[in-house]
């Protein structure tokens, strides 16, 4: 894999690693604690040296091992419950977080946060101050070189639906580690732990640097960076569609109304809109046939999600796309969304 570092950026792909990181950055009033954390607890103080120290003393080496352990335990408790999936017990799914996560402080203690006040906040506690991450390229190469290591340890396996395991592993783990922090630095740690679990499941990366092939003022690039910037508001209306055409829907894990289901559904319509504009970058169905189906066929039939669940929401997530789009990008893009289509209504 080849990683793209800041200075090697074509503006293009620069544009769209932006649209990325706004992904990582917040306003305070969008965060789950309230203003009285911020006055005992001042941001500036949280994303000061200091501040930041404090979180790496508060999530030691032993603290992240025993917590990395414990949710591999979790993880391979959830998904045996289904024989659908074939569970390799020879993987380690720790070793990866004991990897990364202190990737991530290494980082965080690196790199001062990014905090913007607008003119008129006077203090951290407006709720129109935003804070994340300041700068993701050079993060996002160290949990490239992680991801590629583990994936190289585990090839021998051949179990490569591992990968698939990752996300619950990532997020039973670092939830686990931002129980330890106060309510701000919580706050503050989150973005980076997003950002970890997104890597492994959301091809970000790879369509940053697919776009760099093409020009500034070129339809295709103008079509991907308008339309990402748009991904959360169009996620949000196909689950709206989707969750009320499900209503009746219920699992093990809860119905579609649970915050959390609600949360990996936005995740997923996310992944599938970046695996299209990665696909039609890339000018082939190679990253969806491959990747994303399996992952779905595997992943969602394997936990009881009935696949004309799947199918539906695909073509919802698509309609929401197109009704977007002036005639000139439908023309462009319809061969693609309507390959797509076809590759979910014909997957087994």
């Amino acid at each position: 894999m080849n990683y793209l570092t800041q200075n090697s950026l074509s503006p293009v792909s620069q544009s769209l690693l932006n649209a990325w990181k706004t992904r990582y950055i917040t306003k305070v009033q969008n965060i789950s604690t309230n203003s009285a954390n911020f006055r005992k607890y001042p941001l500036e103080f949280a994303a000061s040296e200091a501040g930041r120290k404090r979180i790496l003393e508060k999530l030691p080496d032993k603290v992240i091992k025993e917590t990395s352990h414990s949710a591999a335990v979790r993880t391979k408790s959830l998904y045996l419950e289904h024989e659908y999936l074939q569970f390799n017990d020879t993987v380690d799914l720790s070793k990866f977080t004991l990897q990364t996560i202190p990737v991530l402080l290494e980082y965080y203690q690196q790199q001062s946060p990014l905090v913007i006040r607008p003119s008129g906040a006077a203090t951290a506690v407006s709720p129109d101050v935003q804070f994340g991450i300041a700068e993701i390229s050079a993060l996002a190469n160290r949990l490239g070189n992680c991801f590629a290591e583990f994936q190289l340890q585990n090839s021998v396996s051949k179990d490569w639906l591992i990968q698939c395991f990752l996300t619950s592993q990532i997020s039973l783990t670092t939830t686990s580690l931002l129980s330890v922090l106060d309510p701000v630095e919580q706050a503050m740690f989150s973005p980076y732990c997003n950002l970890l679990e997104e890597y492994v499941s959301i091809p970000w990366w790879r369509l940053c640097q697919s776009a760099g092939q093409y020009g500034q003022f070129s339809l295709q690039y103008k079509l991907v960076e308008r339309m990402l910037a748009r991904i959360s508001e169009i996620s949000l209306a196909t689950y709206s569609r989707w969750s009320q055409q499900f209503g009746s829907y219920a699992s093990a894990r809860g119905d579609l109304g649970d915050l959390k289901i609600r949360r990996s559904s936005l995740r997923d319509f996310d992944m599938f809109q970046v695996y299209l504009w990665l696909s039609f970058l890339q000018g082939d169905l190679d990253v969806i046939e491959k990747e994303l189906v399996i992952f779905c066929v595997y992943i969602f039939k394997g936990i009881g999600i009935p696949w004309q669940m799947t199918i539906a929401g695909t073509r919802l997530l698509l309609e929401e796309i197109l009704s977007r789009l002036t005639s000139d990008e439908k023309a462009i893009v319809a061969d693609t969304i309507d390959r797509m289509m076809n590759t979910f209504q014909t997957a087994k």
